[in-house]
């Protein structure tokens, strides 16, 4: 079994499989010689080269290049887990046998086994997945890109100051191969950028404000990084002028980033099968319920485009498309195979993780918006419905996933006044109830933003926060 890029085989990807399949072969051996009942082995191998700009100078050049073996063993319902980056035969050895050790001291489990395995059409969505130019990127590449950005951000407007501009290109193969009859492989390669700067006018400074994003195809580096200078540009020297807030209890305009930080984060982990077994999720008794009237919520490796897309999970099995939310009704949870044992269901395709830790559970490439064709266009349609309050970019605080109370401070916020932007205002203190505030339905954006490459989130106006100015 191979991996192709844009169907041609590529010797890069083949010479790295074959090195992890010897060593998965090696591992699976020697664990079960040791006495293990179940073996998995997840490996990883990879070249990553990153290069920032900071302040101006050419700061840090990275290049890494390696392998790393995670080796999960269950025996009698113990489970035990290691991990290595060393290649020689007597060190795969020596951690099979203490992955086996560790398993004898554990707690037995009866959910600790391994998942039977699913169809997994990896050509069929990897293959074209992959761009690969990407995988032959070089220093020089990497270091030009950094400061392309850095460039392209200063370029807007001078008193724009950029702090970091970084540019990274990582590819690599997975492999993943069980003795349940897992067996799969995928190789991948992308190139993330970020930015981080403020604006500076004589004796004042703004706020600072950020963008990251991911691609997968070379050709769309050129857009994606002029948008990003763009957008931060925009939002730093909108930050300059700030005014102090206003004390309100009513609505607020949330950018997808807040949105997702302040309002989805809880719906989303109490989405997951482990916490409704662990007594930590707000939706334990709400399958079929309407929770968040108007929202959808799917989540879609099976996009190519996104960072999460993939055809296989942590644990090698099918990672599909799932709906979570279907016009605010909860369609189900998401289980990986440790979950799914506990209550004797099927793994959705969710676990998540490397191969350096044992599989978690989560979301790959979530796309997150109305579901009536008759939601506001986009954000500025939006702020006109806001009429008059607070439109946040960014929100740094605390929230209580279990309970869906939030609070913390808006940041690059601006006041709306007679539907359009009037200035910007000093950081002021939101807080409520994101379950609530779900239930009583968003106004939404049908525009997405897609944020750092993987999941995709509209602009959500909603109601009853609480906003405290000093």
């Amino acid at each position: 079994m191979g991996t192709t890029l844009n169907g041609t085989e590529t010797t890069d990807a083949t010479a790295q499989q074959a090195e992890l399949e010897r060593r998965a072969e090696l591992l699976i051996e020697a664990a079960r010689a040791a006495g293990a009942e179940e073996v998995e082995v997840c490996a990883r191998s990879g070249r990553s080269l990153s290069a920032k700009v900071e302040k101006g100078d050419l700061g840090q050049v990275q290049s890494d290049e390696g392998a790393t073996c995670g080796l999960r063993v269950m025996l009698e319902g113990r489970l035990g887990f290691a991990s290595t980056n060393q290649a020689s035969d007597a060190a795969l050895q020596t951690m099979a046998a203490e992955a086996v050790t560790i398993a004898r001291l554990s707690p037995p489990d009866e959910a600790n086994v391994l998942s039977e395995p699913t169809p997994v059409d990896t050509d069929a969505l990897m293959g074209p997945r992959v761009d690969p130019a990407l995988a032959a990127i070089g220093v020089r590449e990497v270091v030009e890109g950094a400061q392309g950005l850095a460039d392209a951000a200063l370029g807007r407007d001078p008193r724009l100051s950029v702090d970091q501009a970084s540019f990274s290109a990582v590819s690599g193969g997975t492999l993943l191969v069980s003795t349940r009859g897992v067996h799969q492989f995928d190789f991948d390669a992308a190139l993330s950028l970020s930015l981080m700067a403020l604006a500076v006018d004589g004796e004042e400074t703004g706020g600072f404000d950020y963008r990251g994003v991911a691609v997968r195809d070379k050709a769309d580096l050129p857009g994606e990084l002029d948008r990003i200078a763009g957008e931060v540009a925009v939002s730093c020297i909108g930050n300059l002028g700030a005014r102090a807030g206003q004390t309100y209890q009513g609505p607020v305009l949330f950018a997808p980033g807040a949105l997702q930080s302040a309002i989805l984060q809880p719906l989303l982990g109490s989405a997951s099968a482990i916490a409704v077994q662990r007594g930590r999720s707000a939706l334990a008794d709400r399958l079929g319920d309407q929770v968040a009237p108007g929202l959808n919520i799917v989540d879609d490796p099976t996009d190519r485009r996104s960072m999460g897309a993939r055809a296989f999970d942590r644990e090698g099995l099918a990672a599909t498309r799932f709906e979570l939310l279907e016009d605010g009704v909860l369609r189900g949870f998401i289980h990986n195979g440790y979950s799914a044992a506990v209550d004797g269901a099927v793994s959705t395709g969710h676990a998540q993780g490397g191969a350096r830790g044992v599989p978690g559970l989560g979301f790959h490439a979530l796309v997150i918006g109305p579901s009536s064709a008759e939601a506001a266009a986009d954000e500025a349609a939006l702020i006109g419905a806001l009429g008059r309050g607070l439109y946040i970019q960014r929100f740094s605080g605390s929230v209580d996933a279990a309970s869906g109370d939030f609070s913390g401070t808006a940041k690059s916020a601006r006041w709306v006044e007679g539907g359009e932007v009037r200035h910007a205002v000093q950081e002021v203190m939101i807080s409520g109830n994101a379950f609530e505030i779900l239930s009583r339905g968003l106004e939404m954006s049908q525009r997405l933003e897609r944020l750092g490459g993987s999941s995709q989130i509209c602009w959500g106006l909603g109601d009853g926060i609480s906003v405290t100015a000093d």
